[in-house]
């Protein structure tokens, strides 16, 4: 069984970890410091041996308490096979009539034990069999309790049959595939249940550096429903992952292999991320440690909404190639050309400067990006654009750019 969660190691090859001492005094008696470094190693010996047994007897009490999707790990991971297709995934139908969005950030901070016993019933363990005796493991959030539930693509990738269980009861449902964005590692799931507890979600826009967060979910496949606390790092963090440059949050908080799809959770237990990588290593001879990658609800949102509402994913798009630039102070969105046949060839031209959308600056290509995301595909996006010395409102209509691709 692999237990997913992306990482990205630095730039070049790892190296391996140096372990420097330095003597600080000379020893006057050889003979009795040999005897005493003798009896050190034979020490430290009978201490790891210990620690060592203590372990396995451990790992085994937790595998003999725990069956089918809790069970631990073997540690060679198995590949995506190359004849694989998402079609090979169980699917079912999209329903327009669902839809997700965030509750108003609460009032009052909860304790962790109040947020651990409030999100662990939303939380769930998600395990795609592979079809070739292996199987991959991850995690999961309840988003409703007709059963929807939110994880990562990359944990279901290469499945053929998909499982997901109950962190607080181990309760277990068979699972079918709504839709998925590889590019986002986001996927939405469906099982058969009408009770569940869906979680709370919250703007990820309203966190801050130093704010607060838990991440709960199944680490390493069989530890299930753990908590681990962190703070956030950075709000807005562009890193690349598996050759994708993902905008992420940054957390302090543990995530480890199997934690992949879980919940990022603020100190009012509301999930604001869903967990997806985290950079380790060794860089310079320095263990990488506390970067945390999360997925922002409030930017997983509407390509969520749009899965459930047609099993497909969406890239609303004006039309143009584009760069982030500056003039006389003044920051916004610099069109290098417009795309022949798209809503911008008509009404944009080379030169034009975004300086907001649907009323929001447009400082950044994220900016921009985050405005169209949530106008939508079909609908109509009203620019104030910068064109000659003279700002012009000027409205486009939004078309898919996945669809035209595919069409091409």
């Amino acid at each position: 069984m692999t237990n997913h969660l992306s990482h990205r190691w630095p730039s070049g090859e790892p190296q391996p970890i140096t372990y420097r001492y330095t003597h600080t005094a000379k020893a006057r008696h050889p003979g009795r410091v040999l005897l005493f470094l003798v009896l050190g190693l034979a020490a430290a010996a009978a201490l790891i041996l210990g620690g060592y047994l203590g372990m396995m007897q451990l790992a085994n009490t937790l595998v003999g308490s725990h069956s089918g999707s809790f069970a631990p790990a073997p540690t060679s991971p198995t590949g995506v096979s190359a004849s694989w297709e998402p079609s090979d995934l169980p699917w079912t139908q999209a329903d327009p009539s669902v839809s997700l969005s965030v509750q108003s950030q609460g009032e009052k901070p909860i304790s962790s034990t109040q947020i651990y016993q409030q999100v662990l019933p939303s939380v769930v363990c998600v395990t795609a069999d592979q079809g070739n005796g292996s199987a991959s493991v991850g995690s999961g959030v309840v988003a409703t309790a007709s059963g929807y539930i939110i994880t990562n693509f990359h944990i279901i990738e290469g499945g053929v049959d998909l499982e997901v269980s109950m962190l607080s009861t181990q309760d277990s449902y068979e699972a079918q595939v709504v839709g998925y964005d590889k590019e986002l590692d986001l996927a939405v799931l469906k099982v058969d249940a009408d009770h569940l507890t869906p979680a709370q979600l919250a703007s990820s826009d309203q966190l801050a550096v130093g704010d607060a967060v838990y991440a709960i979910g199944n680490p390493m496949g069989y530890l299930h429903g753990t908590m681990t606390e962190g703070i956030i790092s950075s709000p807005t963090r562009t890193i690349q992952v598996d050759g994708k440059d993902m905008n992420l949050l940054q957390t302090s908080a543990a995530l480890n292999s199997g934690n992949s799809g879980g919940a990022l959770v603020n100190s009012y237990g509301q999930v604001v991320g869903i967990t997806t990588a985290k950079i380790t290593g060794i860089e310079n001879d320095t263990v990488i440690e506390g970067l945390g990658l999360v997925i922002p609800i409030s930017d997983a949102l509407p390509f969520l909404n749009q899965m459930i509402h047609t099993g497909q994913s969406f890239r609303p798009s004006l039309g143009i190639l584009c760069q982030e630039a500056q003039v006389d102070n003044t920051s916004g969105i610099y069109v290098v050309s417009t795309t022949p046949d798209t809503p911008a060839a008509q009404a944009l031209q080379e030169g034009d400067i975004i300086l907001a959308a649907n009323g929001v600056k447009t400082p950044s290509l994220y900016t921009l990006t985050r405005v169209l995301n949530d106008t939508g595909v079909g609908n109509a996006v009203e620019l104030s654009v910068l064109r000659d010395g003279e700002t012009l409102p000027i409205s486009i209509t939004l078309y898919d750019r996945l669809t035209q691709s595919e069409g091409e």
